[in-house]
């Protein structure tokens, strides 16, 4: 059984199908909207985290093995991880392969391949994997997967697989919307005349008449009779609902990705007056953070030893605008006390310390400004004597 294979096996060839794989399903204009939301997540760098310490990538000392940078020699970090994040949503799994190890047998560099290349067997409760038709060792694979499929429990199920009537839908009102903008014709005015025992013959006549005088951009002077109407058309009234249609199903297709219809262009409530910061906020909680999760916890296991993680540094996602930065820093600068903090939050390099202005020293007393003191020790010693 293919990992993207979807069960029970569709029919492409049927006449009335629009979407029947992942390759159709990517031409909705909502599902590309969404996976375009969603490669977002590859614009996140890869940190390694180990207890409270947290390193970002890179070959040098005290950062991250250099896996995180660049997992797949042959691609970008932010390609690689894209790729992921569609094989996911569309096909259920997504898989690379390790291709180098280092000294200590950890991998050191992998290879993405498409869901659709991938197989999966069952052998004795173990999954048995295939690329290509060949087997390849259970300890090489990478494997993510969407939920599982009931009957495969080591397959998972993509939003194809799972919505497909709905999706199908989708493509069928645009063939059919398509099909009323190509195939029916639609007149540009309705004439109205005021013979109401107009013949046939000569209604075509004037029709025809119109064309011939009124076909082109040069603009012509029209003389009717009294009492004649032209109305322009724009859309066939009976086809007037098609708009109505598409909007539903933007919702339709931003249900199917878990998003907030705003961000498919569906009808709803108005965020403008939100800052960029909380809007994303809660598009990385509800959407784009689980997926995250995923993914961060499957290469934790694969990547590195026990005590170590692989996590998405969300800030890329979560910075606001420079005025909502500036302000919120500004109301809780005592809570950084390095200044260099806000500045990096923000994407700006960090300054040395001879950068920033000298705290001024401390104001001199003023004289008779400090009170004497009123208990003087010689006193509590004579105080002594006498009660002895």
């Amino acid at each position: 059984m293919s990992l993207s294979q979807l069960w029970p096996p569709v029919e492409p060839r049927t006449l009335t199908r629009q979407v029947w794989d992942s390759t159709t399903a990517r031409g909705l204009p909502g599902v590309g909207r969404a996976l375009g939301l969603y490669s977002m997540i590859g614009s996140c760098p890869l940190e390694l985290v180990k207890g409270s310490e947290v390193r970002p990538a890179g070959a040098g000392p005290g950062t991250g093995p250099r896996l995180l940078d660049r997992p797949d020699p042959d691609q970008a970090r932010p390609t690689f991880v894209s790729l992921h994040v569609e094989d996911y949503l569309l096909h259920g799994n997504a898989c690379h392969l390790v291709t180098a190890r280092d000294a200590s047998g950890r991998p050191a560099a992998v290879r993405w391949y498409p869901a659709h290349r991938w197989g999966i067997q069952e052998n004795r409760g173990q999954p048995v994997y295939t690329l290509d038709g060949r087997e390849v060792p259970r300890a090489d694979v990478v494997h993510a997967q969407r939920g599982a499929d009931p009957v495969m429990p080591w397959r998972g199920v993509g939003v194809v697989e799972q919505h497909m009537r709905s999706l199908n839908r989708i493509g069928l009102q645009e063939a059919a919307e398509s099909s009323a903008l190509t195939d029916r014709g639609m007149p540009s005015v309705a004439i109205i005349s005021p013979n109401t025992e107009l013949d046939p013959v000569d209604a075509d006549k004037v029709a025809d008449k119109w064309v011939e005088r009124f076909r082109g951009s040069e603009p012509r002077p029209g003389i009717f009779p009294a009492g004649t109407q032209v109305v322009p058309l724009s859309w066939k009234p009976t086809d007037s609902q098609m708009v109505e249609a598409r909007s539903l199903s933007a919702k339709d297709a931003a249900n199917i990705f878990n998003l907030d219809g705003y961000w498919l262009g569906a009808e709803g409530s108005s965020h403008t007056y939100r800052t960029p910061g909380p809007m994303f906020l809660v598009l990385t909680k509800t959407a784009l953070g689980p997926l995250m999760d995923v993914l961060e916890d499957v290469w934790s296991a694969a990547w590195l030893p026990h005590g170590s993680r692989v996590r998405f540094n969300r800030t890329e996602l979560l910075r606001d605008d420079l005025p909502a930065m500036l302000q919120a820093f500004t109301t809780g600068a005592g809570l950084f006390p390095d200044p260099n903090e806000p500045r990096e939050y923000m994407g700006f390099p960090a300054l040395p310390a001879s950068a920033w202005p000298a705290a001024p020293p401390p104001a001199p007393a003023e004289p008779g400004s400090v009170d004497p003191p009123t208990d003087n020790p010689d006193d509590d010693d004579d105080d002594q004597e006498d009660d002895q």
